[in-house]
Parts: C-alpha cells; sequence; structure tokens
C-alpha cells in the first residue's frame, strides 16, 4: 500500500501531524474526485508513487497537496504531478493555487523554488508557510513533464 511505503517522516509533512482518520479521509477523497476536487497519480510497476490533488478550501482559494513515496523523491514525480494540476488548473482559467507548508520543511520549500521560481512563499503564523504560485508560469515550464500522470477517476 501506497501509504505504508511513505515514512512517519512524510506523512507527518504531508498531512501537517493530524491523524490516521485524516489520512483515510485524503485517499477516500482522492479516489472519488468531485467538482470541487481532483486528483491526479504517479503509477510505477502497478503500483501508486505519488498523488496530488486541487481542493476548495473554505476561503475559496483552490488549495495544492501533493505525496510521493520516499524511495521516489528526486525522480521527477513531484515536478509531473506539478505539472498536471497546474494544467489543469490553467484550463480552468485558474490564474494562482495555493499550498501549505510547514515552516521547518526546507524540502518542500526548496521544491516549490525550483519548479515555481516566481511563487510567493510567506510566513502565516502557526509555523505554517503560505504558498501562492502563478498558475500560467508553472504550467508553461512544466508542460513537458517526463512522467505521465493520471487523473484519478
Amino acid at each position: 500500500m501506497f501509504i505504508a511505503r511513505c515514512s512517519p517522516e512524510t506523512l507527518y509533512r504531508r498531512f501537517h501531524g493530524t491523524g490516521p482518520r485524516a489520512i483515510d479521509r485524503e485517499l477516500t477523497r482522492i479516489a472519488t474526485p468531485a467538482d470541487d476536487h481532483r486528483s491526479w497519480v504517479v503509477v510505477d510497476g502497478g503500483e501508486v508513487r505519488g498523488t496530488a490533488s486541487l481542493a476548495r478550501s473554505r476561503s475559496g482559494a483552490t488549495e495544492m497537496a501533493i505525496l510521493v513515496e520516499d524511495r521516489w523523491f528526486r525522480r521527477g514525480i513531484g515536478r509531473a504531478l506539478i505539472g498536471a494540476l497546474t494544467a489543469h488548473a490553467e484550463r480552468d482559467g485558474l490564474d494562482t493555487i495555493t499550498a501549505s507548508i510547514q515552516a521547518d520543511n526546507e524540502r518542500a520549500v526548496r521544491f516549490i523554488r525550483a519548479v515555481a521560481p516566481r511563487a510567493s512563499i510567506r510566513f502565516v503564523g502557526g509555523a505554517e508557510l503560505e504558498v501562492e504560485l502563478p498558475v500560467a508560469a508553472v504550467a508553461s515550464g512544466l508542460v513537458a513533464a517526463a512522467i505521465p500522470t493520471r487523473e484519478a477517476a
């Protein structure tokens, strides 16, 4: 199972320390897209290696979230997932998507700066950073992602 292959650190970073119920709820959401939520997966050898989702927040912003299996870090999966979700967001006419990152998550901050140099990253309190990605700039820079993704159905 995908989640079992992710380290506790990776799960903590993705789910901001929430427990197993939040993880189960998110996996159910990934498997059942709705009008306000879309998900993508990268599959290799019949196994999910990474997921990404776009969802409307309570404030009305469109938020993204990404989870990549630890052994598959630095293989282009996160980049491909960002490419897929920003291309979708661009087709939907969105200008910006957001993400929340723990302030001490240096790996995530480096990744965002690498794939979206024009992203705005600011501290919002509670040991959290808010990221705003300009959709068109990111999507145009990542259209040639090397790893194919599929929208979860």
